[in-house]
This record gives C-alpha cells, sequence and structure tokens, in this order.
C-alpha cells in the first residue's frame, strides 16, 4: 500500500509548509504543527504550553475574545487544538472554499494573541477544572499515574497539563515570553490536505503567513533519549470505582526506531481486534474482564508498549494471571502465521480508515512529517509490516517483554487494599515469565425490496476502498416490557457472539479476517448489527452479517458472559459522573416512560433476563421484513442483495411488532434534583421537552440547538468565557420516535453548581424571551452545515442516516436534502420554536456532585 506524495515549501522566514491535494471532497483540513509541548517548559512553567493553547484563540488585536471561534462555526468548520508533550498542534477543518478565512485565522492567532489578563484569569479557572475533571475520570487518572510511575524524572513523566500552582501563577507576560521563545516559523510546519490546486494552497499560505519574523536563533528542547529509571514499579490508589482499572506497560524505544514496525504488529497480536490474544482468551473465552487491550506509545522520545483493562475486584487477580500467561508465552514461542497475517491486515485496515476523512490524512502526515522526519517515513513504515516475518518479529519485539523493567498502575475501589493489588500484580508477572513452558461522486441511489420483506439500500460513497453497512430494525429501549429494561441491548451484544454456524471465536477471526468489524447495536428506538470492512472482503462479510443477523445461537454460556459485561458496564457508569447526570435527567424529565430507562437496563431488570428472553424478542424482531439493510462504498448492490437474500431466507412469517406506548407527558411545573457523588465537581443538566423525528420543528430546534452549544455558542460564552465557571459547557438534542429533549450541560466547582444551574437556564429561557439576531441563526445554521458536510466523508455516517430513516418511516434519501432543509430555516421559526419549548415551568435539572 503506498502512501500518497505531498509536496513541501519553505517560506523565507522559515515556516515549513506540506501539502498534498485530495480531489474526494470539498473540504480541507488545515493543521499547524508547533514543536512545543510541555517538555519545552521550566519546572516553574509546568502546564505553560497548554495553557497558551488554551489562549490562542481568545483573542487577537484583530479578533475580540470568542470571534474565532464563532467566525469558524459560522463557516460550517470545526477549530481545535491539542498539547502533547513535544508538540502543540492547532487544527482547522472546513469547506475549502473557505480556505483563505481559516489560513488568515491561524496566522492571525500565531502571530497577534493578545493574552489579555482578564481573559486569561478566567482561562485559568477553566484549566483548573481541567486539572480536576483529569482525577475524576479513572482512564485519565490511570493514564496519568501510569507515565509517572513508568518516566520517573523524565519530562514525559509530569503531566502536560501542570499542576494547580503553576496554573494559578501564570501571567500574560508569561505566556508572550514563551510565544516568543517557542512560536517561531523555523519551530512550526503547517499541514494541509484538500481539494485545492497545490500552487494555489501554497500561494494562500504565504500569503497568509509571511509576516511572520523569522527567528535569529531556532530553539528545539533536546530530550534524553532514555529513562533515567530503573528497575520495575508496581503501585495502585484506592478511588471511589466499581472496578479495578489497571494497566501495564514495557519501555520501548521512540518514534523512527526499526523495532516499531515489529512491536507494534506485536501490540496488534495480543490485544487489537476481536480475536487478539486478550481479547479472545481473556474476554471472550474465560470472561475475566469488562475490556482489554493493548498498544503503543511512540513519541519522539523513549515509548512504551501497554496493556489496559477492567476488571471486578473478585475476578482481578484471576483476569492478571491470564493476561501474563499470554504476554510470557508469545515471548517463548513465535505467533503462529494466521496471527502475524491478521495483524498485517488490521493495521493496513486502520491506515487505509484513516485516509477516508481530509483530517484523518492531515493528522497522519503531520506525524509522519513532524514526528518520524518525513511524510515518505509512512511508506518505510508500512514496507517494514508488510516485510515482516516471524523471526523478525520475535527477534525485534519480544525481548521488550521484560518484567524487570515492567510498569504497573492500578486503581481500584475503596474497599480493597490497593498495596495487596499492587503485589499481587507484581507476583503474578514474574511468576508467569519464570515458568518454563479521492471525490465523492454522484451517483444513483438505490434501494431494492427483496421478497422477504429487507430492503437493501445502496450508496456509492466516497473513494476510500471500504463498505459500511446499517442493518436496522424497530425495537429498543422505547419498546420494552415493563421490568425487561436492556433487553435489547443484550440482544445486540449477544448477537455476534456465536451463531448455529459459527462460534463466538470463529466470528471474531472472521471479523479480523475481513479487515474490519461485525457488531450489534442498539439505542433508543432501534437495534441490529453494524460494520465496516475491506471492500474485497464484501462477500464474507455479507455472509458474515446474515449469520449474526438471523442465527444467534444464544448459548448459555454467552449470555451469561455478555450480561456480566452489561452489569460491569452498569456499575462503570457511576464512574462517569457526567454519564449518570445524563441517565438521571433523563429519567427526571421523562418519568415512566421508556426514554426515561437507561438503554443499558439496571442491575434488578438484567437479573431477571436469560437466553429464552432473547430468543423470545429475537424471533419477533429480528425478521427481514423489520430490516432496513443499508450498504454504502464499493461493492455491486445488484449483487449484494442477492447475497442477503440468499442469507437470509426465512420460514417463519413476520410478526406484528407492539404499539409503541404513550407520548412523553409534559412538564407542567419545574422538576429538580440534587444526587450526592464522591468526585471533585458537580456536573449539572437542565433541559426540556423537544420534537419527535417527525415533527416539523426539528430543523429549527436544531439550529437553536447549535446556536447554544460548541465554543461559538452562548453558554460557552456566557459561562466559561465571561464567567469562567467550568472547563466543560455546551448543550445537546436528541430526537425519537416520540418527543426528545433539549439540554444544557456544565461541569464545575461544587460550590458553583447552583450558580451554574441557574446560568444554564437563564440562557437558555434568555433565547425564548428575548429577539434572537439573524446573523447567530445564520452562523449556527452555517455551523450545522458545514460539519454535517464533513461527516458525509464517512461510509459509516450515510450508511447509519439511510438504515434508520427507513426503518422509521422516512426518505432513506433524506438526509442528502439536510443542507437545504438547515439552511431554509429562519430566525422567526426558531424564534417560534424557542418560545414553544421553552418555558420556565417546564424544565427538568439534575445536579451530581459532593
Amino acid at each position: 500500500m503506498k502512501s500518497e506524495k505531498a509536496a513541501k515549501r519553505i517560506l523565507e522566514n522559515g515556516l515549513e509548509i506540506v501539502y498534498l491535494r485530495s480531489p474526494s471532497v470539498p473540504v480541507i483540513a488545515i493543521d499547524l504543527w508547533v514543536r512545543s509541548g510541555s517538555t519545552s517548559e521550566t519546572k516553574e512553567e509546568a502546564g505553560l504550553a497548554h495553557v497558551v493553547e488554551h489562549m490562542l484563540f481568545k483573542g487577537t488585536k484583530r479578533r475580540g475574545p470568542g470571534v474565532i471561534a464563532g467566525e469558524v462555526e459560522g463557516l460550517g468548520g470545526e477549530i481545535n487544538a491539542y498539547t502533547s508533550f513535544d508538540h502543540t498542534v492547532y487544527t482547522l477543518l472546513l469547506a475549502s472554499r473557505y480556505a483563505p478565512q481559516g489560513l488568515d485565522i491561524l496566522a492571525d492567532a500565531i502571530s497577534a494573541s493578545l493574552f489579555d489578563q482578564s481573559e486569561l484569569d478566567m482561562e485559568k479557572k477553566v484549566i483548573l477544572e481541567e486539572i480536576k475533571r483529569s482525577r475524576d475520570i479513572p482512564q485519565l487518572l490511570l493514564s496519568r499515574n501510569l507515565f509517572k510511575l513508568a518516566y520517573g524524572s523524565h519530562p514525559y513523566g509530569a503531566p502536560v497539563i501542570g499542576n494547580e500552582e503553576t496554573v494559578s501563577s501564570f501571567t500574560s507576560k508569561d505566556c508572550r515570553r514563551f510565544v516568543g521563545k517557542w512560536y517561531t516559523p523555523c519551530n512550526m510546519t503547517l499541514v494541509a490536505v484538500g481539494d485545492l490546486p497545490e500552487e494555489k494552497f501554497f500561494a494562500l499560505a504565504e500569503s497568509a503567513f509571511r509576516h511572520l519574523r523569522p527567528s535569529p536563533v531556532c530553539r528545539r528542547r533536546r530530550l534524553p533519549k532514555k529513562v533515567s529509571r530503573e528497575g520495575h514499579r508496581f503501585e495502585a490508589e484506592n478511588r471511589p470505582v466499581c472496578e479495578v482499572y489497571f494497566d501495564l506497560a514495557f519501555p520501548i524505544p521512540g518514534a523512527g526506531n526499526e523495532v516499531i514496525p515489529a512491536i507494534d504488529l506485536l501490540a496488534s497480536i495480543l490485544g487489537q481486534g476481536e480475536s487478539s490474544r486478550l481479547q479472545e482468551k481473556v474476554k471472550l473465552d474465560l470472561n475475566l474482564v469488562a475490556s482489554v487491550g493493548a498498544g503503543t506509545y511512540t513519541p519522539s522520545g523513549p515509548g512504551l508498549l501497554y496493556l489496559t483493562g477492567v476488571a471486578s475486584p473478585a475476578k482481578f487477580t484471576e483476569a492478571f494471571e491470564a493476561i501474563c500467561r499470554e504476554l510470557a508465552q508469545i515471548k517463548r514461542s513465535a505467533p503462529s502465521l494466521e496471527e502475524l497475517r491478521k495483524a498485517k491486515e488490521g493495521i493496513e485496515a486502520d491506515f487505509i480508515f484513516q485516509r477516508e476523512t481530509v483530517q484523518g490524512l492531515a493528522q497522519k502526515m503531520g506525524y509522519f512529517h513532524v514526528v518520524h522526519g518525513s511524510t515518505a517515513e509512512e511508506e518505510k513504515y508500512l514496507a517494514s509490516i508488510e516485510a515482516m516475518d516471524l523471526d523478525r518479529l520475535g527477534a525485534h519485539a519480544s525481548g521488550y517483554l521484560n518484567p524487570a523493567k515492567a510498569t504497573f498502575a492500578a486503581l481500584c475501589p475503596a474497599a480493597e487494599d490497593s498495596s495487596a493489588i499492587a503485589k499481587e500484580a507484581e507476583k503474578v508477572l514474574f511468576s508467569a515469565f519464570s515458568r518454563k513452558t479521492g471525490r465523492q461522486k454522484r451517483s444513483t441511489e438505490v434501494r431494492i425490496e427483496l421478497q422477504n420483506g429487507a430492503k437493501v439500500l445502496y450508496r456509492r460513497g466516497t473513494d476510500a476502498p471500504i463498505v459500511a453497512v446499517r442493518a436496522s430494525m424497530l425495537g429498543g429501549t422505547i419498546r420494552e416490557p415493563e421490568g425487561k429494561e436492556g433487553l435489547f441491548y443484550l440482544l445486540a451484544e449477544t448477537m455476534p457472539r456465536g451463531t448455529r454456524r459459527r462460534s463466538v471465536f470463529d466470528v471474531a477471526r472472521e471479523s479480523d479476517r475481513i479487515g474490519g468489524h461485525i457488531d450489534g447495536f442498539s439505542g433508543r428506538n432501534s437495534f441490529g448489527a453494524k460494520g465496516e470492512f475491506l471492500a474485497k472482503n464484501a462477500d464474507a462479510a455479507l455472509d458474515l452479517l446474515c449469520d449474526v443477523l438471523i442465527n444467534p445461537s444464544f448459548s448459555e454460556e454467552e449470555v451469561e458472559k455478555a450480561k456480566e459485561d452489561q452489569q460491569a458496564s452498569i456499575l462503570r457508569r457511576d464512574d462517569n459522573p457526567a454519564s449518570k447526570a445524563f441517565r438521571s435527567f433523563e429519567n427526571l424529565l421523562y418519568g415512566k416512560h421508556p426514554y426515561g430507562k437507561d438503554v443499558l437496563g439496571s442491575l434488578a431488570s438484567l437479573s431477571s433476563l436469560g437466553a429464552e428472553d432473547l430468543r423470545g424478542v429475537h424471533a419477533l424482531y429480528a425478521h427481514p421484513a423489520n430490516m432496513a439493510i443499508a450498504l454504502v462504498g464499493e461493492i455491486d448492490p445488484e449483487r449484494a442483495a442477492l447475497k442477503i437474500s440468499d442469507a437470509l431466507e426465512v420460514s417463519s412469517l413476520a410478526g406484528k411488532l407492539p404499539l409503541l406506548p404513550a407520548q412523553p407527558e409534559n412538564l407542567w411545573e419545574p422538576r429538580f434534583l440534587k444526587i450526592s457523588s464522591p468526585f471533585e465537581q458537580a456536573h449539572v443538566v437542565v433541559g426540556f421537552l423537544g420534537s419527535s423525528l417527525y415533527d416539523r420543528d426539528r430543523m429549527a430546534l436544531r439550529v437553536l440547538n447549535a446556536m447554544l452549544s460548541g465554543q461559538g455558542g452562548r453558554l460557552f460564552r456566557s459561562l466559561r468565557d465571561e464567567k469562567g465557571l467550568a472547563y466543560a459547557v455546551t448543550s445537546t438534542s436528541m430526537e425519537g420516535l416520540q418527543r426528545g429533549y433539549l439540554a444544557g450541560y456544565i461541569a464545575t466547582a461544587p460550590e458553583n453548581a447552583e450558580a451554574a444551574r441557574e446560568g444554564l437556564l437563564e440562557e437558555m429561557l434568555a433565547v425564548a424571551e428575548g429577539n434572537i439576531p439573524a446573523e447567530e441563526v445564520e452562523r449556527a445554521k452555517q455551523k450545522l452545515a458545514g460539519s454535517f458536510e464533513i461527516n458525509l466523508q464517512e461510509n459509516d455516517f450515510q450508511a447509519a442516516q439511510m438504515a434508520l430513516d427507513e426503518s422509521y418511516g422516512l426518505d432513506y434519501r433524506g438526509y442528502l436534502n439536510y443542507v437545504r432543509e438547515i439552511l431554509a430555516v429562519t430566525p422567526a421559526q426558531v424564534a417560534k420554536v424557542a418560545k414553544k419549548y421553552l418555558g420556565r415551568d417546564n424544565w427538568a435539572a439534575v445536579i451530581v456532585g459532593p
């Protein structure tokens, strides 16, 4: 597989520009890589690179606070940034016709940010909330602990975000000094992928960035090549979690080292894909973990080969023993040729999927060019993957699985002995190793109704050789009987766990063979199966999909394993306070209506479900007459329909589905609930009942939600930028077969929870009670239209739209009219729906906090 050839220019001031023309869609991704991250900081500057990243879009000499975000969203684009140890990256995604504006925005922010002290003081409050949030989310805290243990005094051992003490101390002078030192043209690379001709893009980029002054000295932080810490480290700590979250890591070289392709393949064989060793043995066979996986971290400096998992306290030791057995086994003897082939196919598929969007291409190009030294390194990397044999894999990779250099970090429930868990993990590991043993083309959409009643929908999609499939059926939470909540989720999770023809292991192996996946899904209104696969494997993929849909075996063993996973997910729900806040809000808003129930169900409802329940609901709902199967990608629709028709042959007649419940009851007075949680932040949700999928108001409500949400939205500007109440604040809307909702969300300090609730409510009510500027509506419409067009790059997005709309009795091509319908919404319509749905007496609010 050859990588695309990018063009490169260097301006007179030293700025490097890398560009790839991709004519598939009229979209451009523009990323500015600054070779400066947290490793560029002194000890007193810890977190300053991240603070500068936050502040760079907070106002320039030409653009005031909030203007940049609003300007980009007004063009339908997306703007974002992130800070890592070695780099800070600023990203823009927008329609290519707006490339001049996008380049001007980036150049303006890089060269003329004001770093106003009052804005900085407000943003520091936001970042302090982000620091608290990083301690509340188990995976983030676990990752921070792992890096601290693994890297020790190396710069990678300190968190990129900094700490409360240093962040609180920064002034605008500190920000300007840091930018002046590191944000110089010779220390930056502009990476872009879009459909503009090369010379036109280079001319636009030079016009936007040539005013940047060259620096007499180009500073580059030189990192230690090795970690000074010797030996192994095993530590665990108690946190308010329900399960044991754990990571195990081994030191490896950084990006560009010749052994990295072998180590990446080793990680894939161990823990990537449904039939990887850890997934197949520890998860599917023994059912000892809620999740398990493996991966590599390969920055400019020294990297890590890591394994990660979640297990119940009762199963942790047995689970970790099973994981260590697999590590020791792969160190002692080479994997099979089939495992190596699947790993190569998986890495190739990952690269192909990343090429589906211009932002994926730009991200990949930037990584290889900046971290590896050239975009050409991608092709060398893939050639090394393809040429790898078992001897070289063993010689290069297995030596890095050394328990004497291992790092283990874990988070344990408060009732567990964390010290004992760390010691047990250390004992288990050493014991295991000591044993002997292109452009989107306009095409005609196709709808084929099969004799068995199934509807096959087709659209060509993008040029990437990927096919996305979505088989949707009416069902989901809204049709679950009282006391059987979680039934459809369990059904969807169990369907791929073995069929009458294939064991659970066969399904996993065939998923990997097709270069993709087939999974179940379930929501409020529907359920089914979905997947993506390489186009060349279409016949095998469709055969597997139909087998999973029609012939699930529902073995008692796999049903019980799936139930255990679902029970673990229910318990983990309380480990995420934001998720808990939304679930509690929905229950409060909807009362006894099914939309108020969790898709996962409850521990009580799940305990009553068994294989017979699944067989019964499957026989009624999983009939071809209730199926809409959408295919998007390079596939022959007639051949696919014939394949599906043969595979879905059934003898039973379609049953009549139960009627829907009555519509959700209106709220006649406010509903308010406070829930205690052990986390550092308070999470607040305030919202109102909204419209259904069939309601004419839905487009105007979507525009209203777009006015409230995002970095340019009212909630962000008011509650974060102006009042500094939170790091995370947004709004969301949901539609269904029956009435959905519109809700605002904020995470804030506990002492600000009530002010945040009032702020959310007042900002939402202000839309209903005040004038709505036409330009604000226009920005929201452009934002929705632009982001929707960006989503059309992904075949999976189109397949989901087509299948769900067909299932719900809507036009399966209706999503193609979405942009036109959104742009037709008027300020008067937005004002009308705001007054209709948002009132002072019909809201519900939940606060989850200490």
